[in-house]
């Protein structure tokens, strides 16, 4: 009975062997698998935090276009852009969007840029808001003057620099034209306007400036 006895026990701590080893080995890839995933994790989010950014030049301000030496046109910009306008020689901004533009002024005073606005609505033009631009781009009084016209996608703006160039600094119509289609055609309610600056200009300077422009063709309502 003693003989039996310890063989019954031999051969229980025997097959307790493999189960504690079994045990182990378990535990171990357990480890392995955590070990590797809080790697793969660890690489993602490095991937995530040193992904490079996009970089903002004046290229990618929509429809900016350089009128002249002392004059710039665009859309929109971000704050970015306006810094890197300012570092292009830009010391005067004129908003050509309606509503409130508080933030925009801010931002443009916190670059000490100079800043202006004109309420232009984009359905209805008027003469009074072309003839408060021109106030404000008469401030400018040195060589070194240097002044952004922008609205949202420049097509104000456009029309805007298209006017003054031709009526307050006597370029070329053509030349000033060339760059205004360069933006858009004006519809039927720019075009209007156009006609009323040119010629609220000619009778006041005896002048006879015409627009070679032609309005966009609009499809019968």
């Amino acid at each position: 009975m003693k003989y039996k006895i310890i063989t019954l026990f031999s051969l229980f701590a025997a097959l307790a062997t493999p189960m504690v080893a079994m045990g182990q080995t378990v535990a171990v890839d357990t480890t392995t698998v955590s070990a590797t995933n809080s790697a793969q994790s660890a690489e993602q989010n490095t991937a995530t935090v040193t992904a490079p950014k996009a970089e903002v030049t004046l290229e990618s301000l929509t429809n900016y276009q350089v009128n002249n030496d002392h004059m710039v046109s665009s859309g929109l910009p971000s704050a970015a852009h306006f810094q890197l306008l300012k570092d292009e020689g830009v010391n005067r901004v004129i908003d050509l969007i309606p509503g409130d533009r508080l933030q925009e002024q801010q931002v443009i005073e916190g670059l000490s840029l100079n800043y202006h606005n004109v309420q232009v609505e984009w359905e209805n033009p008027t003469l009074a808001n072309f003839k408060e631009y021109i106030g404000y781009m008469a401030l400018g009084n040195s060589n070194d003057d240097k002044v952004l016209t922008h609205c949202k996608l420049n097509w104000r703006g456009a029309v805007f620099t298209y006017l003054y160039r031709i009526t307050a600094l006597g370029e070329s119509e053509l030349s000033a034209k060339q760059d205004l289609l360069a933006i858009w055609q004006p519809n039927q309610t720019w075009f209007a306007f156009m006609n009323t600056v040119i010629d609220d200009f000619n009778a006041g300077n005896n002048a006879n400036i015409a627009t070679t422009v032609t309005p966009q063709i609009e499809p019968p309502k």
